[in-house]
């Protein structure tokens, strides 16, 4: 990959040390790139959306913060906001990528490859047939009756298995290569993968792996 991540932020110089507060986002609010960039370049003036959502903000017996979060609709930054009863931004933070944080967590099988949306949407049947079950008065189940009466075997929960890891594998920076071989066949690699050796991890001791299982 040639293009390199861009993040938008503020360096602090020779900081002693780094302590987060936790932020809880109450609602989280898209606006127009013109909307935010005047927010963005004035965040002391009264602004409507803070005045409108003011009870929302607020610092917990916990210490944690409660926030809004206002994020550009267009560019995706946004700035995460407790204004302790005002109207303006009194404390806030630049957040980069704010629109894509919204939309992960709001979404979060958008962040999944096409193997592991199989396998969650594979989970999430496998736990409604167990609470059918269940409720029919039965407490004690095996995975392979339940994958059986889902008309899906082990076999298939390893080829599930084995594309995700391929598909994670392979948007990698370091992966030369990654393939896939016929899960059919018996006696061969269930996947082949080349990763480019200066990124390897540096391992003091060879992990104790039988990679012919």
């Amino acid at each position: 990959m040639n293009e390199k991540l861009i993040i938008n932020t503020n360096l602090l110089r020779k900081e002693s040390e780094f302590r987060p507060k936790k932020c809880i986002v109450e609602k989280s609010i898209a606006i127009s790139h013109a909307e935010f960039d005047e927010l963005k370049r004035h965040p002391l003036r009264d602004n409507a959306l803070i005045f409108e959502n003011v009870d929302l903000m607020y610092c917990d017996k916990d210490g944690d913060y409660h926030c809004l979060l206002i994020y550009d609709s267009q560019d995706g930054d946004g700035l995460l906001i407790e204004s302790e009863g005002a109207s303006y931004a009194r404390y806030a933070q630049y957040i980069s990528g704010a629109k894509e944080l919204v939309e992960s967590h709001q979404n979060p099988e958008i962040a999944l490859t096409n193997g592991e949306k199989k396998l969650h949407n594979l989970l999430v049947e496998t736990a409604d047939r167990i609470e059918v079950f269940t409720i029919l008065n039965y407490s004690e189940f095996s995975f392979e009756d339940v994958l059986q009466d889902l008309g899906c075997d082990f076999d298939e929960v390893k080829k599930m298995l084995v594309e995700s890891a391929a598909e994670i594998l392979n948007v990698r920076n370091n992966a030369l290569s990654v393939k896939v071989n016929d899960l059919d066949i018996p006696f061969q690699p269930d996947i082949s993968v080349e990763i480019e050796k200066e990124y390897g991890s540096d391992l003091s001791e060879e992990p104790n792996i039988n990679m012919t299982m």
